[in-house]
Parts: structure tokens; sequence; C-alpha cells
């Protein structure tokens, strides 16, 4: 009997400590504001309830999810303070970004802590925030500190807009509780969910009964219904390749001005930027729907479907991963693909693009240097922060994977006959790694390529994403029914002589007012080993002088650019500044590689190739 009432006597002490301990969770809530928005100050109040420890640290993230640099977020707080019931408290900077607040709080006497500060928002990117006299916008990962013990507890935000005419849509929720508060299950979709506050153009549509949102901001004259249309399009392609819609809501945050582009992903939401022109030309429109058919995209593929260091979040350090070149690579594939099923783009496009991607990839020394996953496990030091060099010693994960998405593709579908493909592949990691789920491992990752595909893909592997092996790529376009051709661009000099070749220094140029500056010069070719610096200023090229209107590569008219004029094996001498002094240099230019790749239908391909080849890209309409 003793025994028993000791027993009893534990349990219940237990169930108290817990039941006290529950009661003591610290509740998290944030007031936002900008009184004068025309400052570009965001101020922030957070209250933290329950606290229960002498000392509390609040951080700020050093990064943003989605964009894998280190942006220093708490660079830009100012004006920080904290109290307890309006008594000031004593805080000091532990770190560079973690404040450490003195609360006097113990278990016995719990207290509530307020913290404020401000936020300097002057930036138009989709990674931070930006605030005006014309609309806020704000990423949470630049605005809002956390407790590092407590992201997994739900998290409150009221809004507070400066104006009864500005309006609040945010990815949070369609609208505020009746209270004016959003709620965040977390830390981590406070941050994962941005808004835009302002007057806006707000565009609304349905697609399989969920409500879908564009808030437009900026110098935007566009087609309200064509947008709404072309976006349904996409996300029910997206719909239909996953079975359906994972989220009760989404929302597509849009900014438009001059000079601008870019976007970011979020779990119900993504943000981008592009400038007037995307909605006047239709060359530009098609670049915007693309913009917008990859960041939706990532609704499934890294905001789901991701590597496991990808989740949960480090806010303080580097999170990384090889796998980047699925995460962002196969979304720019699948961003194209999309549309392209969707009837957005045809097929004579969507081959262009592709030959468009593959002559860029392969006039680039950095892809012999950067594999798939050196440049994703890299991408903090090299993929935001690229510099003369870059060219030469690295590849971008986005192409990488892009053009891996494509191989892999059609690795599978020939591999199956048809049976199966990529799409196989990116259901079956959701299904078995996607979010909630921790996510995939590199080995979980090659396997499930291999279950798709029948067999054993390690040398593909060791050759392709973990190595920089060349890529026979007209013969996986033959696997397709489809030509590879590679020539030069009808404009390029020379480009049709039957005597004389195109020749070709290894220099690319930027125009500074009118100048002719070296961006970088390419290794393998003769500038390289003939000592041309990056940002020598370019004076002449055998004594014709070189400015902003013939020096300079223009992707429409390269026979606009002198330095183009060069014949293969071409004796010639530049005339450089480099540091105030003149210097000429003597180069003998090489062969120009081939600059136009051409992908077509091959007329004898084989009934199966061509089955292959509909079942992957579809046809255009016979007209």
């Amino acid at each position: 009997m003793v025994r028993f009432v000791a027993v009893l006597l534990t349990v219940l002490s237990v169930i108290v400590l817990a039941s006290a301990q529950s009661s003591n969770r610290l509740d998290l809530s944030y007031i936002l504001s900008f009184p004068k928005p025309q400052t570009h100050m965001f101020e922030v109040a957070m209250t933290i309830s329950n606290v229960a420890t002498p000392e509390l640290d609040l951080q700020m993230p050093t990064w943003t999810p989605g964009s894998y640099l280190q942006r220093e977020f708490e660079r830009n707080v100012q004006d920080f303070a904290a109290d307890d019931a309006g008594q000031p408290l004593q805080w000091r900077k532990a770190d560079k970004a973690t404040w450490r607040i003195t609360t006097g709080a113990s278990a016995g006497t719990p207290k509530t802590i307020r913290a404020t500060y401000r936020v300097y928002a002057n930036e138009l990117a989709t990674q931070t925030s930006h605030l005006d006299a014309t609309h806020a916008y704000f990423n949470g990962a630049s605005i809002f500190m956390y407790v590092p013990s407590a992201k997994d507890r739900p998290h409150r935000l009221k809004i507070v807009p400066p104006f009864n005419t500005w309006k609040v849509t945010s990815s949070l929720a369609l609208a505020p509780d009746a209270d004016g508060w959003f709620t965040a299950v977390d830390y981590d979709r406070l941050v994962d969910s941005p808004t835009e506050v302002g007057t806006h153009r707000l565009l609304e549509f349905t697609v399989r009964n969920k409500p879908h949102r564009v808030t437009i901001w900026g110098d935007y004259q566009g087609d309200d219904d064509k947008i709404k249309a072309d976006f349904a399009k996409f996300v029910e392609e997206d719909a239909k390749m996953f079975g359906g819609l994972l989220y009760d809501h989404y929302t597509f945050i849009v900014g438009v001005q001059p000079g601008i582009g870019g976007g970011t992903e979020h779990v119900t939401a993504n943000v981008s930027l592009t400038t007037p022109a995307a909605f006047k030309e239709e060359k530009e429109y098609k670049k915007f729907l693309g913009l917008e058919s990859h960041e939706y995209f990532h609704n499934w593929n890294v905001k789901r479907i991701r590597p496991i260091a990808l989740g949960p979040f480090d806010y303080q350090h580097e999170n990384y991963t090889h796998g980047l070149w699925v995460s962002e690579g196969f979304t720019d594939y699948y961003g194209r693909l999309i549309l392209r099923r969707a009837g957005l783009m045809t097929v004579k496009d969507y081959l262009e693009d592709m030959g468009t991607l593959l002559a860029g990839y392969e006039q680039t020394p950095g892809r012999l240097v950067q594999s798939a996953e050196s440049a994703s496990f890299d991408a903090w030091v090299k993929q935001y922060r690229p510099d003369e060099n870059s060219p030469n010693t690295a590849m971008s994960y986005y192409t990488r994977g892009d053009i891996l998405g494509m191989l892999f593709d059609i690795e599978i579908r020939s591999r199956t006959n048809g049976a199966k493909s990529l799409d196989n592949v990116m259901r079956s990691l959701l299904e078995k790694y996607g979010l909630p789920k921790p996510g995939f491992t590199d080995s979980q990752l090659k396997a499930a390529f291999e279950a798709e595909a029948g067999g054993d893909l390690t040398d593909f592997w060791k050759r392709y994403v973990a190595g920089n092996d060349e890529v026979d790529f007209a013969g996986y376009f033959a696997k397709m029914g489809l030509t590879l051709t590679k020539e030069y661009k009808k404009d390029t000099p020379y480009a049709s002589s039957k005597t004389d070749k195109p020749g070709a220094l290894g220099i690319r140029t930027r125009a500074t007012a009118d100048r002719v500056i070296v961006s970088s010069v390419l290794v393998g070719l003769p500038a390289y080993d003939g000592g041309v610096n990056a940002n020598d200023e370019l004076i002449a090229i055998d004594g014709q002088k070189l400015d902003s209107t013939n020096g300079i590569e223009k992707s429409d008219h390269p026979d606009q650019n002198l330095l183009n004029h060069v014949r293969a094996g071409q004796k010639t001498t530049l005339t450089i500044f480099r540091r105030n002094k003149l210097l000429t240099i003597d180069l003998t230019a090489a062969v120009r590689p081939f600059d136009n790749y051409v992908i077509s239908e091959n007329k004898d391909a084989t009934e199966a190739q061509k089955r292959l080849r509909i079942a992957w890209i579809g046809e255009d309409p016979k007209k």
C-alpha cells in the first residue's frame, strides 16, 4: 500500500509539473506598424508572455529560405528596447544577431516582456522588404525576431496600415480574425508568409475550388483577364501532375518597376519582380510567365519536396546541401515544361529556349570545373557573389539542374519505353519525403531515380551529377526523335563564309557610360593567355575605336560588336587602358565556338521515338 501511494504521488507530481510547464509556455505576438512609410521604417512591437528565465534571447535571421546567401538582416535593425509592464529592462548584444534581455523572471515569477525595434526597409528585392510612400512589402525573415527555444510555438501578427485606403493582402490567411490578428502555426510559417500592403491591384481566380490571388504593385498596364486565365492554366497543369492542390489558398505578389527582376518562393505564395515591358511586349510577357511558372512550381519542389538539410531551418548559419540542382534546377526545367503542357508555349519556342540554354552552357568554361553537387553546396559563397572569374570556375546549379532535369526525363522515358518519366520521381519524392516529413538524403534521392528508371544510375550520377563530364546532347535528343544542329548565329560575321570561320578572342564586355570595360576573360581562348585582364578599358581593336555602340555584345545583333569581326587565325591588336596606363596586346584569334543550337524534328525518327517525343513535349496544332 505504501509503495502504491508513493507511485501515485510520483505520477501526480509529474502531471502537475507538466501542467505547470504547459501553462508557462511562451506566447508570442507582433504588432507591425509603419506610420511614416516615406521614411522606410517598419516599427515592430514584440510581446512574449510567460517568460520564466532571468535572461531572454531574441534573434534576427541572417538569411531567408529560398535565397542561399548570408544577407545579414540584423544590419537594418535600430532603436531596440525592452520593458516589463512599461519598466525599461537592460539588454546587450550577445553576437551580431542576438539581443539578450535581462528579464528578472523566474519559474515562480513569470513575466510578460515587450521588445520594440525599427527596421529600415528600402531594398526593392524579393528576399528583403521594401517600404515607401506607395506601399509596404515584407519578407518576414528580414523583419521579425524570434525566441530560439520557441520557434515551434504559434506566432500572432497584427498589421497596422498607415492609411485607411491601404489594404492588407497576406499569404498567412485570406483575412485576419475579428480582432485583426493573423496566426502562424510556428515561426517558420510566419516568415514564410510574405505580405503586400497598400493600394495594389488585386486579381482573384479559382482553380479546383481553391482561391488564388494576384497582387500587383507599381507601373502595371496589363490585361487582368489574360493574367488570371494564364495563371489558372499553369496552376491546373501542376495540379494534374501532383494529383491536386496542397493548400487552402495561394497568393502571387508581383512588383512592377523598371530595371528589376527575380522571384522567391513561399509555401502558399511567391513574390516576383518584373518590368513594365512584361505587359507590353509578347516576348517579355512570356518571360514573365516563365518566372511565375517557376516560382509556383516551388510550391511542391523545395517547399514540400526538399533536401533534408532545408528544414527545420537554422536561421543563424548556412544550411548546406548537395541538392539545390534539384530544388532550383528542376524547378527551372518544369517551369518551362509546365507552360508547354498548358499551351502557353509552343513546341518551337520550347525547343528554341532549350537550344539557347545548351549553347550558353557549352560556352561557359566553368561547366568543366564545378559539378551540380558542388555548385549546390557552395551556393552560399559562389552563386550570389559572382566575380570576373566565375565563368571560368563556376556553373550555376540552376543551369546544371535544368539540363539534368531534361537528361533524367529522357533517360527514364527511354529506359521504360514511355511508361515512366521524371514526373514519377517527383511524385514519389513528395509521397515518401515531402513536408511534413523531414526531406530526402542524397542516397534516397538517387534511389528514387533508380526506382523509376528501373535500373542502376551510378555511372550517370558519377559523370553528370557529381562529375563534370561533357554530355552527348545530340545522342539524348535522338532518343526523342529530335536532331541537334550546332551553327553560328546568322548575323555573326563570317558565319556563311566558305573560306573563313568566325574568330574568338574570349573577351566579355560591359558598358560604363561610353566606355567599353572587360567584364571577364574566358579560359582556353587567346585573351586569357595573352594577358587581357578583367576591368581593362578597351580603346581600340586594330586601330578602330571601341565604344558602347560597337564594343558590347548584343544578342540580336552580334555583327555590331567589332570584337566579333575577327576571323579564326587572324592576328589582331588590342589597345587598352589599365590603371591609366596605355598598353597594346597582340592576339591570334581562335575558332569561335558555335553559338546557335537548333533542335528540330528528325524526319527519319522511328514511330517509337515519335511517341516518346509527343508524350514528352506534345505537338503544335496543325495550321
